[in-house]
């Protein structure tokens, strides 16, 4: 059997028996299955019983005509897809718009000709195909991209317990380093050990928020907290106090306090800090401040780091978003970091963004809502 007599059948609808006879042979002798019907209710009826690849359907018909059926199609949700083409005498530009105003995806005038029926026909045969083909491909790799989210997600979630095992001994292992058993080398190691256990675990605590936050959400406990709290906070989390790096921090005097979830705003900051203290100098400081803004509270982090191209400057918030960029001193990255910061931040109806300049370094910002006025 060849593929066009694999399909399944091709409805025509017409009340002229006669035009019901001579498309139906042309059809039946191109390889197709025909159903003919005289009347639309009958069609439909038999649609949804067996619905049909395609329909060939006239526009006037006594009772219901072609532009009510195929509207009738194109409400249930099991024919909505298949193609309708009318086949009409009506062939002002009025008539052919409303077929496809009603669903139509395509118009043939009478008196038609066999080679443009079956070319196409065959035509729009093939792109429901394809269009079946890469539904099925879409529905595919979504299920791919779930499993594989899922399968992601329970490796960080299993991760958690041995990271905060090797953080608690290694944090007993200095505090008993006072009584002077560790030399100073060993020492230095120990503390770079520690800061990397715990960049490790903020890592794969992102990685576990960013997947619960796209598939769920996150329910926020929004509380009144000053900014300062979630910038002392954050500096908490994301610096090393031994690095020695200078962050001035500027609140305007007429801030408002933040009405925020303070877990998820520290972070926000931590994470926007550790990105800074990742690209910019060493010897340059990272300015950190908050100011009155109408949506709420606008805070912002400026370095003096290479800066960003404005091709770049909305990439860098999508999810795995990291910049193919030649810089030496960077550090590894999961490109999660930030895509975390624009959905704790879109969590809490605020905005994220960033200014930059290549060579003139990053302002990145974001408004969360302020305290209710009293």
């Amino acid at each position: 059997m060849n593929l066009e007599a694999s399909q399944a059948p091709l409805m025509i609808v017409d009340d002229e028996p006669e035009n019901l006879n001579v498309l139906g042979t042309m059809l039946s002798e191109a390889g197709w299955a025909v159903r003919a019907f005289p009347q639309g209710e009958l069609a439909l009826a038999a649609a949804r019983e067996e619905p049909p690849a395609l329909v060939l359907l006239d526009v006037r018909m006594p009772g219901m005509d072609g532009h009510a059926v195929c509207r009738r199609f194109k409400e249930d949700e099991r024919l909505s897809q298949i193609p309708v083409l009318f086949i009409s005498a009506l062939s002002a530009a009025a008539d052919i718009t409303v077929g496809f105003a009603c669903g139509g995806v395509d118009y043939i005038v009478k008196p038609f000709r066999e080679v443009e029926v079956l070319a196409r026909v065959r035509t729009h045969l093939a792109l429901r195909a394809a269009y079946v083909e890469l539904a099925q491909e879409h529905a595919r790799l979504q299920l791919l991209e779930h499993q594989r989210d899922r399968l992601t997600h329970m490796l960080v979630h299993d991760m958690r317990t041995p990271l905060q095992v090797i953080c608690g001994h290694l944090e007993l292992i200095d505090g008993n380093a006072a009584s002077g058993h560790l030399q100073p080398d060993d020492q230095s190691n120990l503390h770079a050990a520690i800061r990397s256990a715990r960049r490790l675990g903020r890592m794969v605590s992102t990685v576990v928020d960013v997947s619960r936050m796209e598939s769920m959400g996150m329910p926020l406990q929004q509380v009144v907290v000053p900014v300062g709290e979630i910038f002392q906070m954050a500096r908490a989390q994301a610096l090393d106090p031994a690095s020695g790096r200078q962050i001035i921090q500027r609140i305007a005097g007429d801030c408002p306090a933040l009405f925020c979830d303070v877990e998820l705003s520290a972070r926000i900051i931590a994470n926007l800090l550790a990105n800074a203290l990742k690209y910019a100098p060493a010897d340059r400081e990272i300015e950190l401040g908050a100011a009155p803004d109408p949506g709420g509270v606008r805070l912002w982090l400026r370095d003096h780091g290479p800066g960003i191209p404005a091709l770049y400057q909305e990439r860098v918030f999508e999810k795995f978003g990291v910049l193919d960029q030649p810089m030496p001193s960077r550090l590894g990255s999961t490109g999660l970091g930030l895509a975390f910061c624009k959905l704790a931040v879109e969590a809490h109806g605020g905005r994220i963004g960033v200014t930059s300049e290549p060579g003139q370094g990053s302002t990145f910002w974001c408004v969360l809502p302020g305290a209710p006025m009293p």
